[in-house]
């Protein structure tokens, strides 16, 4: 059995932090990750040592996405309709975590509260509406409409009481604040237990920070970033005060935004992925498992909309065999449909070249590939004024393990037969496809095969 394979979720994060598996240091290197102060000693230190070591007890194959535990508990009991449907593991984890909030006495919701430091706008969001409902029946006002007024009047409704005169809903919305809390520091332990570090050498530039990974063959290296996002501020100016406690308690809102990709050949940085944190910790974490996981695979790695291949390949040695061939047909170049008013108003049909003109307006034939999720020349590429018979116009393509049948070939080289500048569509594709169909010997064979026999009685 393997190191790895023998350690526990917490051993697993704390090597992550470089601090003590157990104990205050590693919930305050949690915390910080989910982006909330540290809790110190008491009953919210006690809440969350009891949390981790109920995720302790998961499998380390077992996976959960990055904020399953939280959209869970925001929904508990009932379950949440997520896209992958949220697994079976995280419905369990917070039955586990809603068992040590359980018991807890109204002063205890409030103490722990105050020592996780909970917001005014955490205790808010919580609450349940019909909850909130039954709470305002016992007034002669009707129930505002609008959710912010709602949720105003949950949090008028805790300034006025103390906690041994909550009513049920009221402890009801505490008790759910403090689990989705938890959830939250439970999907940061997950997270870091379930991958390796994988540290980058973080520079700092104006805008943020920089990390460059070279990868083998590649004419740009991997490039991670993550920089400082504004928050928007909320209506009520109390919403990020905390619910009870010292003002010098709130976390500062925050937003960190990392994003991984590589640079074109003029410069401009491309971001393939990217996601937002609450904390630049977390920022980095994402940035560096998803360069790490790009490095791996970094042979047939495409970026994301641009569809180019990040190691290219030499065009007279690209082999059917590689495994990031794409090959391309005719039935898939030319059922690509566009209207004329597709084009912008001033335009009077479709160029061949350049592929992209200096507004980055693209030509039909670079619409063409796009659509079919395949890169295409750009300004500032060799190619971007080959016409597509010319030779390194394909040679682009195998560059980037795109591989045209004949067929396509013979279409995409006949739109330019209809002639130079801008042409109706209609007229650029009868071009290309008297092309096509100009063929014979071998190359009508491979456009029979290609398109599917016609039917009885009928020819091209």
């Amino acid at each position: 059995m393997s190191q790895h394979a023998s350690t526990s979720r917490t051993e697993l994060a704390a090597i992550a932090f470089g601090v003590p598996s157990n104990g205050e240091k590693l919930i305050s290197a949690v915390c910080r990750f989910g982006g909330c102060p540290a809790p110190g000693e008491g009953l919210a230190a006690h809440l969350i040592a009891g949390a981790f070591t109920a995720l302790d007890q998961v499998p380390l194959d077992v996976r959960l996405y990055v904020h399953d535990l939280q959209q869970t508990a925001e929904r508990w009991p009932a379950l949440p309709v997520t896209l992958p449907p949220t697994p079976w593991q995280a419905a369990t984890l917070v039955d586990d975590l809603a068992a040590l909030v359980a018991d807890l006495s109204a002063a205890e919701l409030r103490e722990a509260a105050e020592g996780l430091a909970l917001t005014r706008g955490n205790v808010a969001l919580a609450h349940d509406e019909p909850v909130l409902a039954r709470v305002w029946a016992q007034d002669a006002d009707p129930l505002p409409l609008d959710r912010r007024a709602r949720e105003a009047v949950l949090l008028q409704l805790f300034d006025h009481v103390d906690p041994h005169e909550w009513t049920d809903e009221q402890t009801i919305s505490v008790r759910k604040a403090l689990l989705i809390r938890l959830a939250g520091l439970g999907d940061a332990l997950l997270r870091l237990s379930a991958l390796p570090p994988a540290r980058l050498d973080w520079q700092h530039d104006g805008d943020g920070l920089t990390a460059l990974v070279p990868v083998p063959g590649a004419p740009q290296p991997l490039e991670a970033r993550v920089v400082s996002e504004s928050v928007e501020p909320h209506p009520f100016t109390s919403w990020h005060e905390p619910m009870w406690g010292s003002p010098e308690t709130a976390s500062t809102p925050g937003c960190w935004r990392w994003s991984v990709g590589w640079r074109s050949a003029g410069g401009a940085f491309h971001s393939d992925a990217g996601s937002t944190e609450a904390s630049e910790a977390a920022a980095r974490f994402g940035a560096e498992q998803t360069l790490a996981a790009y490095a791996t695979h970094a042979s047939t790695v495409r970026q994301r909309l641009r569809h180019r291949l990040l190691v290219p390949r030499q065009p007279d040695m690209l082999s059917m065999s590689d495994p990031a061939v794409v090959v391309l047909g005719l039935r898939a170049v030319s059922d690509e449909y566009r209207t004329e008013t597709s084009r912008p108003d001033d335009a009077t049909g479709w160029r061949i070249v350049p592929h992209q003109n200096a507004s980055k307006e693209c030509s039909l034939v670079a619409i063409l590939l796009d659509d079919c999720s395949l890169p295409h020349p750009e300004a500032g590429d060799p190619a971007n004024t080959a016409d597509p018979s010319d030779p390194a116009f394909e040679d682009f393509l195998r560059s980037h393990a795109v591989v045209l049948t004949p067929p396509a070939r013979t279409y995409l080289a006949g739109l330019s037969q209809a002639g130079p500048g801008e042409l109706p569509l209609s007229q650029r594709h009868e071009a290309a496809m008297r092309a096509v169909l100009a063929v014979g010997g071998e190359a009508a064979d491979l456009l029979t095969a290609e398109t599917g026999p016609l039917p009885d009685h009928m020819a091209w």
